[in-house]
C-alpha cells in the first residue's frame, strides 16, 4: 500500500512538473512574441521617422533652390534694367536715358544730347517713358495708370519756384496735344447720317454748347506763357474774374483754376 502511495506521488509530481515546464514555455512564447512586436512596431516607426526626415530635406533643398532661383531672376531682371540703354537694339541713346527705378525704370529725354554738345533743336524732341519687362513680365496697375494719363495727354511741365519770402510760385507748361472741344456728357452726339430729330430740349442744349463757344472760344486751348503772363499782369493790377475770361476768352472757371495753378489765389 505504502508502494503505491509512493509512487502516486512521484507520478502526480512528475505530471506537475510537467505542466509547469509546458505552462513556462507558453509564457516564454508569448513573451517572445510580443518582443518581436514591439521591436517591429518601433523599426517601424524608425522608418516612418526616417522618411519624414529625408522628404523634410529634400523639402528644404528644394525651398532654398527655388529661393535661389527667384533671386537669380530679380538679380537678372535688375541688370537688365540697368544695362539696357547698352544693349544692342535698345533705340535710343545711353546720355538721353535716365534710370528712376520706380515706378517706372527710365525717363528717355530723345534729342536731349544734341541739344546740349551741338545746341541742335531738333522738332522731333520727345519725352518718353520706358519699363524694361525680363520674359513675360506685365505692367503694374501702377504702370497702366500713366500710360492711360500719357495717352490722355494728362502731362505737363511745372517749375516751384521758392521766393525769399518763403512763398512759393508755380508755372505749368500743359501737353500742347490739343483735343476738340465735346459737347457736355449729358449731351447725345447723333450721327450726321441719323435720322433721329433732335428734340426742342436737345437744340438748346446744343444752342448753349455752342454759345459757350462763341463767348469763350480758348476755353479748351492749352494755356502759353504769354497767356500766363497776361493773366498775371491783369489780375495783380486789378482786374476781376469774369473781366479775365472775356480778354482771354476762357470761362471763369478755368481762369479762377489757372490762378491757383500759378499761386495768385491760395488753394484750399
Amino acid at each position: 500500500m505504502q508502494d503505491f502511495l509512493l509512487g502516486f506521488i512521484i507520478v502526480f509530481l512528475l505530471l506537475a512538473i510537467l505542466l509547469l515546464a509546458v505552462g513556462l514555455l507558453y509564457l516564454f512564447q508569448q513573451l517572445r512574441a510580443s518582443q518581436n512586436k514591439a521591436e517591429n512596431v518601433i523599426k517601424n516607426y524608425e522608418t516612418q521617422l526616417r522618411d519624414i526626415q529625408v522628404k523634410h530635406q529634400r523639402d528644404i533643398e528644394k525651398a532654398r533652390q527655388q529661393s535661389v532661383n527667384a533671386s537669380r531672376s530679380i538679380i537678372k531682371g535688375q541688370i537688365a534694367e540697368q544695362l539696357a540703354p547698352l544693349l544692342a537694339g535698345f533705340p535710343y541713346l545711353p546720355s538721353d536715358s535716365h534710370f528712376i527705378g520706380n515706378p517706372i525704370d527710365y525717363i528717355v529725354f530723345n534729342g536731349y544730347t544734341d541739344f546740349k554738345d551741338r545746341h541742335i533743336v531738333n522738332d522731333d524732341f520727345e519725352l518718353i517713358f520706358i519699363d524694361i519687362k525680363h520674359n513675360k513680365a506685365q505692367l503694374s496697375e501702377g504702370q497702366k495708370q500713366i500710360a492711360k494719363a500719357i495717352e490722355a495727354g494728362k502731362v505737363r511741365f511745372e517749375t516751384i519756384r521758392i521766393t525769399d519770402d518763403g512763398n512759393v510760385e508755380l508755372k505749368a507748361w500743359s501737353s500742347a496735344k490739343k483735343s476738340e472741344p465735346l459737347p457736355p456728357a449729358n449731351i447725345p452726339i447723333i450721327p450726321p447720317d441719323s435720322n433721329i430729330q433732335p428734340s426742342e430740349n436737345l437744340n438748346n442744349a446744343f444752342r448753349n454748347w455752342y454759345a459757350f463757344l462763341e463767348k469763350f472760344p480758348n476755353a479748351y486751348e492749352p494755356w502759353s506763357e504769354s497767356d500766363d503772363n497776361l493773366l498775371k499782369e491783369k489780375y495783380t493790377a486789378g482786374m476781376k474774374i469774369n473781366e479775365l475770361a472775356l480778354l482771354l476768352k476762357r470761362n471763369p472757371g478755368k481762369i479762377r483754376s489757372r490762378l491757383k495753378e500759378n499761386g495768385l489765389i491760395k488753394k484750399k
